[in-house]
């Protein structure tokens, strides 16, 4: 008897790099108009006015398959579940990375890049 036989997709190779300012954004499409607006025209003025951090991941042959941003934030104590709060320094706010964006190209939908740049995030504002 034979054993069944597991097919699984390739899964494409990406590369996560910060947005490098010269790159084309023009082709990059999520089909969610504001994060393709944001992307094509804002995020490089967020960038040198240093309000967020961009990250791209790159396919093999460098086109954007997906992005995301990560700013600083603060949190008021008081809004925080008491049992947390409870565990931190008395001081008014705690620090905190917000992600303000992610979005995934049209071309690579489908192949978990999203929930991957989610888990990405994460871990670097969690390392750095």
């Amino acid at each position: 008897m034979k054993s069944p036989v597991t097919v699984r997709p390739k899964v494409p190779k990406f590369f996560v790099l910060a947005l490098d300012l010269a790159a084309d954004r023009a082709k990059f499409k999520c089909g969610i108009e504001p994060l393709d607006r944001y992307f094509r025209t804002q995020v490089s003025q967020d960038i040198k006015r240093q309000v967020a951090a961009c990250f791209v991941a790159n396919d093999t042959t460098g086109q954007i398959a997906g992005y995301y941003t990560l700013a600083s934030a603060s949190v008021l104590l008081s809004d925080l579940p008491e049992t947390l709060a409870k565990k931190l320094p008395l001081y008014p706010s705690v620090p905190a990375v917000r992600m303000g964006r992610l979005a995934v190209s049209k071309a690579f939908k489908g192949k978990g890049l999203g929930a991957a740049r989610l888990t990405r995030a994460l871990r670097r504002t969690v390392t750095t």
